[in-house]
C-alpha cells in the first residue's frame, strides 16, 4: 500500500465507508481483499495470453464481452495469483450458495472450487446469463465495455463503488477491447496458451489521460509502477512522486484505481466546493488532498493540521483559503464517483 507519513489509505478504503450513503446496490465482497501488491505487468500479460481464448469462447457462446471477463478475472484473481485462483481455480470469487460440487474455504467463507480455470469462466458467464438482474446488459453491444462495467456496478455485482472505473481503466490501458470482434481459436485445450512473452515484447502501455480540478491524471492499473508512469509522461520519478505528495523512501507502488496526477496540484480547491466533511475515522488528509487536487502541505496549513494528523468522522476540512467554515459549500459525494 502506498504511504505518506505512514498515514495513506487507498481509495477503496475510503469509498467503502461512503457506500452507506449512496444509492448503489453493492453486494460482492471479494474484490481486492485478495489482491496482493506484487503483481507485475509480466503476470498481467501472461494472464491475458493464457485465458483470452476462454474469454473469447464465453463471448461467442454466452454473450459476455471478452474484455469484461478478462478485466474481472484479472482484478478479482490478482492476475491468477490469489489463493482462490491457485488452489480452487476460482477466478471470479463465486461463493458456494447452493453449489453441490467441490468447495474451498477462505476463513469461514465457502467458495466454489473448479476442476479447471475454464470451468470457472463458464460458471461466471452462466451466473450473469441466468441472473435476471443482469439481463439488461445482454442488450448492449459486445464492444460497449463501459456500459457493461457501469451496469455490473449498478446491478450489485461488486462492493467497490469504483469497480466500474477500475474495469474501464484496465480494459483501456491494456487494450482488452481489441477482443470484441475476435473469435476463439478452435481445438485449443482449456488453459493452453502461448508462452509468456519477454518483457521487451510487451506493447507500450498508454494510460488514458483524464482531467479533474483542472489537472491531468491517470488511473493506475494492475502492474503499474511509478517509474513506468513517469517514463510514459516523460517526467522524472521523483517529480511524479512530488506531484502526488508521496515519499520515495516508502518504496511503494500505485494500486489499481489510484489517481496519479501528472502535473502539480493546486494550493486550494479549484472547484465550487469550499468544505469537505470527513466520512470515516480512517480517512487521511493525504486522501482528501488527492480527491480535490490540493497540495498536502497547503491543505494542512489552511486547516492548522499536521499532514499526518488523524481525522475523525464529521470533521470539517477547508478546501479553500480565507473562507467562513460555517457558510462553506460542502462536497457532493456523487461528483467524486463520476468516471
Amino acid at each position: 500500500m502506498l504511504k505518506i507519513y505512514n498515514s495513506k489509505r487507498k481509495y477503496i478504503d475510503f469509498f467503502s465507508n461512503i457506500k452507506k450513503k449512496i444509492a448503489f446496490c453493492l453486494i460482492f465482497t471479494l474484490f481486492f481483499d485478495i489482491l496482493g501488491w506484487s503483481v507485475t505487468r509480466d503476470q498481467v500479460y501472461r494472464y491475458i495470453e493464457l485465458y483470452k481464448n476462454d474469454a473469447l469462447i464465453e463471448q461467442r457462446d454466452n454473450g459476455v464481452p471478452a474484455s469484461i471477463t478478462l478485466a474481472q478475472g484479472l482484478l478479482e484473481s490478482a492476475a491468477g495469483t490469489s489463493k482462490l485462483a491457485r488452489e480452487g481455480n476460482n477466478h471470479f470469487g463465486v461463493k458456494c450458495h447452493r453449489h453441490r460440487g467441490d468447495s474451498i474455504f477462505l476463513g469461514k467463507t465457502c467458495y466454489r472450487k473448479y476442476r479447471t480455470a475454464h470451468d470457472s469462466y463458464l460458471d461466471h458467464s452462466r451466473f450473469l446469463r441466468e441472473n435476471k438482474r443482469y439481463q439488461s446488459l445482454f442488450l448492449l453491444d459486445i464492444s460497449d465495455y463501459r456500459g457493461w462495467a457501469h451496469g455490473l456496478k449498478r446491478c450489485g455485482y461488486a462492493t467497490d463503488p469504483l469497480y466500474a472505473q477500475k474495469l474501464i481503466a484496465m480494459i483501456e490501458t491494456y487494450g482488452l477491447n481489441q477482443f470484441a470482434r475476435e473469435s476463439p481459436v478452435e481445438n485449443v485445450k482449456p488453459e493452453e496458451g502461448p508462452q509468456l512473452r519477454k518483457k521487451r515484447d510487451h506493447p507500450i502501455l498508454r494510460h488514458p489521460i483524464k482531467r479533474r480540478h483542472g489537472l491531468n491524471y491517470v488511473v493506475a492499473v494492475m502492474g503499474d509502477t511509478y517509474q513506468d508512469i513517469a517514463d510514459e509522461f516523460n517526467v522524472k520519478k521523483e517529480k511524479l512522486l512530488e506531484y502526488n505528495d508521496l515519499n520515495e523512501s516508502a518504496g511503494d507502488e500505485p494500486e489499481p484505481g489510484d489517481i496519479v496526477y501528472v502535473n502539480k496540484k493546486h494550493g486550494e480547491s479549484q472547484g465550487v466546493h469550499e468544505l469537505y466533511r470527513v466520512r470515516d475515522d480512517n480517512e487521511t488528509l493525504w486522501l482528501v488532498s488527492q480527491m480535490f487536487g490540493i497540495k498536502l502541505h497547503e491543505l494542512a496549513r489552511m486547516n492548522n493540521l499536521d499532514p499526518a494528523a488523524p481525522l475523525h468522522k464529521g470533521q470539517p476540512i477547508k478546501l479553500k483559503k480565507n473562507i467562513d467554515i460555517e457558510n462553506a459549500v460542502e462536497n457532493n459525494d456523487d461528483e467524486l464517483l463520476q468516471d
